[in-house]
């Protein structure tokens, strides 16, 4: 009876770990975001900078999750960069969990940002939600600070994918 128990109880704690790792939080450098923002693909990039404390960005983030799910077999890629501190990754995690987030989740992972963002978009205050749209090998490019509406979304991302 004993073994059983046991391998009750590590099943249950793989079923836990499992879970836990639904959603994968990437942690990455601005170097990371940069070779995005410099990628040569045909894909049009969908950048949105949130936080889990950012009430407006909140509100958005349905909108990025559909334009994901709708273009999901399309040259489209969402990217949900989470501004939060790095000693938030766990909330973070739970976060994008609960909301069954399935766009990727970068987690930025830079104290200054005086360093990065005029490098990134010289226009951008640094103030969030702040949204890039982009695609390098057909010369497209948007950038909007401001919560997005879906609609306007939807309109933009129908403006410029492949």
């Amino acid at each position: 009876m004993k073994p059983i128990h046991i391998l009750c109880t590590a099943f249950i704690l793989t079923l836990a770990g499992f879970a836990a790792q639904a959603q994968d939080v990437n942690v990455v450098k601005f170097d990371k975001l940069q070779q995005l923002r410099n990628s040569d693909s045909d894909t049009l990039y969908v950048v949105n900078f949130w936080a889990t404390w950012c009430g407006p960005c909140i509100k958005e983030m349905p909108y990025f999750e559909a334009v994901n799910k709708q273009y999901q077999n399309q040259p489209v890629r969402v990217i949900l960069v989470s501004m939060d501190a790095k000693k938030d990754l766990e909330k973070v995690k739970t976060f994008m969990q609960r909301r069954n987030i399935a766009s990727d989740v970068w987690l930025l992972d830079e104290t200054d940002a005086n360093t990065w963002i005029d490098k990134l978009e010289p226009k951008w205050s640094g103030a969030i939600p702040a949204t890039i749209l982009f695609n390098n090998k057909r010369e497209q490019y948007y950038f909007v600070e401001k919560e997005l509406k879906q609609d306007e979304l939807q309109n933009l991302v129908l403006k410029f994918k492949p």
